[in-house]
């Protein structure tokens, strides 16, 4: 099975794509669904990650990974957390 992991902003979820990547492990895509929303303002706008199951046959869009810098900080904190959480 395929995910696909994707990161957006709540204004334009279709349009504002901030991250896009693909993976066949069930348990980073877990964890990406698990990153913390990034919150713009008090007005309520931001980026929310999910992760999705592609379809049979389903095309893979373009990857795109304008925050992919953070995104590796918050699964590593996870792991970190995780790690500490079972000693």
């Amino acid at each position: 099975m395929t995910y696909e992991l994707i990161a957006f902003a709540t204004t334009d979820p279709l349009g504002d794509i901030r991250y896009r990547v693909y993976t066949t492990n069930v348990r980073k895509a877990a964890a990406f669904s698990k990153i913390p929303r990034i919150q713009f303002s008090d007005s309520g706008h931001g980026i929310v990650f999910e992760f999705r199951v592609l379809k049979f046959n389903e095309r893979r869009k373009p990857v795109i990974r304008l925050i992919e810098s953070y995104v590796r900080s918050e699964l590593a904190n996870q792991h970190t957390s995780r790690a500490l959480d079972c000693t």
